[in-house]
Order: C-alpha cells, then structure tokens, then sequence
C-alpha cells in the first residue's frame, strides 16, 4: 500500500499538467516564440547569402546549449528523501566512525556518500604562467589564469600543469576536491562525516523537489511544484522573489558535489534545466538576470563552476560575459561594487564579496580575469579594513566592523595572497572565533567563516567545524514536504537560500582545498628539492 501511495503521489493528475502548461506558456512562451522567429529568420538570411549547407553549420553553433534535443537523458523522477533522526556526533572520532553510514540506508546514499576505490577528478582550472600564492585560483595579479598547486599524496600533481584540468596530469586546485570516489577519505581528513554528508543528500533532494518547471527556483515561488500543500519552507511574501539569486543558490550545492549537466545520475535534468534557465536569462551586456549585482554576482559564480567543472564550450561565452560584466560594473574610483553596475557610492563590503568569489570561481574555471579588476578591489577591502592590525572588516569604509563583513573580507584577502601568519589574519581570525556562537544565528556569516576556517587548519578550524557541523545537523528540519531544508535565519532571503548555503557549509570539506595546507605542502617539497 506504501508503494501505491508514493506512486499516486508522484504521478501530476490531469489538473496540475494543465495548469503547469499553462504556468510554462504565460512564463516562457512569449521568449520561446521570438527565439524560434529569430532563428528561422538568421536561418533564411543566412540561407540567401551563403548558401542552405553552411547556414545551417553556423545556425547551430549559435542555439543555446540546453535547446538541443538529448536523447540520452533521461529525467529521473525526484521521490521524497527521508533523512530521519541521525546522531550528532560519533562516540569514536576515527576515519571508520566519521565516515561510517547511518545503519538506516536507503537507495539514495550512493548519490552523495560515494565510497568507490578510485577517485575521478571534477577537474577545473588552467596552468599559469606567473606565480600562486598557495593555490585555489587565488587572485594571481601577475599573470591571467589560475595557477595549479600541491594536491598531496593521491591527489594531483606538485608542479604547474599542462592539461585543461591544471595541476600535473590531473585536476586543478580550484575545482581538485570534488569528484566521485575516495569520499570517506576527504571526509575524514577535512572534518565532514557520513551524516553531514546524509544532510546535504537530503538538501539537494529538497532543492530538486522545488524546482519550477521552467528550470529556475524562487525565493518566494518556489512551492510551484510542491504536491504537498502543507508544505512548511514558506518564504515571507513580503519580500521579492530574486529569481537569478535563487536559481544559482539552487545549483550550487549540485556543483558543489562535482555534479553538473554532464554528470549521469538521477539530479542532471534538474542541473541542465537550471543551466538553461539561467543561460537564456542573459542580456546583451552579460548580465545575469537583470536584478542587482547581488544576484549577477552569484549567478557568475555558479556559471563558471558548471563551465569549470564540465569545460563544457556552450558554457564559455555565457561565463566569460558575465565575467566581463562584473569588470566592467566596478567603480574605477573606489574599487568596490554596489547594488547597481558603476555605482556613485564607494560599494560595500557584501556585494563586493560575491563579486569577488565570482571573479575567482572564473579564474579556477581558467576563464581570463582582468588583472586590474583584483588590484583596484585590493584598494577597497583597505578603506573598509578595521582593528588594529586590519583584520576586521565594515560594510562601508565610514562603518564599524562586524563578524559577517570581517568573514567576507577575510576571505578575499586570503584568495588576494595574504599569509596566514601576518597580523591581519591573526586577528581577523580571532575576532571570527569569538563570535562563534553568533554565526549559528546567521547562515550569511556562519558560511563565509566556515571557509575562511577551512583555510586555516588546526585547532580552530576543528573547534569551529565540531560546532558548525553540530548546529546544523540539528536544525535541519527532517519531517513533512520541508524536510531537508532550513528555516530562514539571520541574513537570508528564503528557504532556498538557507537551505543552498548550509548546505555548501557542510560540502566545504571537499569543495575547496585548504588554503594554507597547500601552501604548506609546497614549502615542504621546495626543502626536499
């Protein structure tokens, strides 16, 4: 009886095709028919002027990636994941307890708990020609690209790579961490476990379940596809629905994971459904989405990850525009960015933080970054910089510092080449650390800290994971049509963005690469040269 109930609920009755039909014609079916009118038009130009054979060559090297026909795959039906009640914590902190799986396992496990003997590389990043400063594409002034580093032992190689994939016959530092296989061992040695790892499955469940039908999500609209109607992850209809935010927050857990629209599994329709949402969603100018540079700064991150991930050269153009569009948004004066493209404020430290991240997930996709786009941006994070030896960080240069501006500003400075033991650090460092207990009223903050911790391995990045991880195993909610997701807290704009961004929290063992642990392992092969 159980299996005929969850069958029932996962066929649409002939009311919810009809008025999905009807939601996709009134939301696309205007852009559907202009595209085809343009297109047949190109076609019949071209046709003339050149000829039927080579018109239709040229056609087709212009239609979006996603409007070709792909027989090969095929859309797996996304069914309720239960998460259920987990324990917090291991009694025994050991690589077979971290990374044990929950004794109530079910089918979905293997999508994000993979625990194959070979490692296969999501790859990104290109070799550079000028200096790195410790890996992770960090912002390399000197030279356009990305500059591959030290793995370590059964990752990639140790010296500056010649693939498209960066590093020494494998995958670069940016994207080097993500991939299938060998999980338990990246999770054991960068503080996740194989409930972090159930969390985030059941986060990436909840996202998919919530998609809309046009690909995008929403930060209020995002119950469109919901069967449940007592479905609890309401968003405050007071606010806007920020679709371009929404729909990157909704892919960037799957890339995190090293998914894309190329990776077989039950989640590639929904990525490549996001990515042509998102990639007919771009104007003339490059921007993504039309909104604020809020939303434009977090779609280029999640642009350049699926292009770095898959080098997939449909993708290249859109990623390399927007690129563009955020060097070209900046202020000249200041160095910063605001809510608007060149805007007459100095900028803050919030907007100039995703622009930032955008401009280095570009760079570890190995997409061309102006060098004088990160030196003018060096010259903000200065007039914002507090505390006695710059470690702290405000909103605006005339403002005081806060924990959420410190983490953001700590963290461009550490991808812009600042040493882990310089003053700055240290005391941005601490400053975080005493606010801990504030970051689990703050999804904003408690992700931008999470990753500067990552990068500083020791004993505080393991008091700040143990507590981090701890919080939001807990307050996940595991029951009903939310279960999966997050309420809104602190700076959030919705379920879909809390749900996204804790999620990213626990992929950050694998997502990224320590910072310092690389420059580390470099030094100590420099000695044994």
């Amino acid at each position: 009886m159980e299996f005929l109930k969850l069958l029932k609920d996962a066929i649409p009755t002939p009311q919810e095709v009809k008025a999905n039909v009807t939601i996709w014609f009134k939301e696309n079916g205007k852009f559907w028919g202009v595209s085809v009118g343009m297109h047949l038009l190109i076609f019949v130009v071209l046709g003339v002027a050149i000829g039927a054979p080579q018109a239709k060559k040229l056609l087709q090297e212009v239609v979006f990636f996603d409007t070709e026909v792909d027989e090969a795959i095929e859309e797996t039906p996304i069914t309720h994941f239960e998460l259920g009640e987990t324990p917090l914590e291991p009694t025994v902190l050991n690589t077979e307890t971290l990374t044990e799986p929950p004794a109530a396992t079910i089918e979905q496990d293997a999508q994000f708990n993979d625990n194959s003997a070979v490692f296969e590389a999501a790859g990104g990043g290109n070799a550079s020609t000028g200096p790195s400063f410790g890996g992770l594409g960090n912002f390399d002034v000197s030279a356009i690209g990305t500059g591959p580093s030290v793995r370590g032992p059964g990752g990639v190689g140790s010296s500056v790579g010649n693939s498209d994939k960066g590093g020494s016959g494998g995958a670069g530092e940016g994207f080097g961490g993500r991939g299938s296989g060998s999980r338990q061992a990246m999770l054991a040695s960068g503080g996740g476990t194989a409930d972090s790892e159930r969390s985030v499955g059941a986060a990436t469940n909840w996202l998919a379940r919530h998609q809309a039908a046009d690909g995008g999500w929403g930060c209020i609209e995002f119950t469109k596809q919901c069967k449940d109607p007592s479905c609890s992850a309401r968003a405050n209809r007071a606010g806007a629905d920020y679709p371009m935010a929404a729909t990157a927050f909704g892919l960037l857990p799957f890339f995190a994971a090293g998914q894309t629209h190329e990776s077989k599994g039950p989640h590639q329709a929904v990525i490549r459904k996001g990515l042509l949402w998102m990639a007919t969603h771009q104007d003339k100018t490059g921007r993504l989405g039309g909104g604020s540079m809020y939303e434009h700064g977090l779609a280029t991150i999640a642009i350049c990850e699926a292009y770095g991930l898959s080098k997939d050269q449909k993708l290249k153009n859109v990623a390399q525009a927007a690129v563009r569009f955020i060097e070209d948004a900046q202020n000249d004066s200041s160095g910063g960015w605001h809510y608007t493209a060149n805007p007459p404020t100095v900028g803050d430290t919030s907007v100039v933080g995703w622009q930032l991240m955008g401009l280095k997930s570009a760079q570890m996709a190995g997409l061309p970054v102006n060098p004088q786009t990160l030196v003018k941006s060096k010259k903000f994070l200065a007039s914002v910089a507090k505390g006695k030896s710059g470690g702290l960080f405000s909103y605006m240069p005339e403002s005081g510092p806060s924990p959420a501006m410190s983490a953001v500003g700590l963290l461009c400075n550490q991808y812009a080449g600042m040493k882990r033991t310089e003053p700055a650090m240290v005391e941005g460092m601490n400053y975080v650390m005493a606010n801990l207990n504030g970051a689990k009223g703050d999804s904003y903050f408690l992700y931008y800290a999470t990753q500067v911790m990552h990068n500083l391995p020791g004993a505080e990045w393991d008091t700040w994971n143990r507590n981090a991880r701890r919080h939001l195993l807990a307050t996940q909610i595991k029951e009903g049509c939310a279960e999966g997701s997050w309420a809104p807290i602190g700076h959030s704009a919705g379920p879909v963005m809390s749900t996204s961004i804790h999620a990213l929290t626990l992929e950050v063992y694998y997502r990224y690469l320590p910072l310092y642990q690389l420059d580390n392992k470099k030094q100590a092969l420099k000695s044994d040269d």
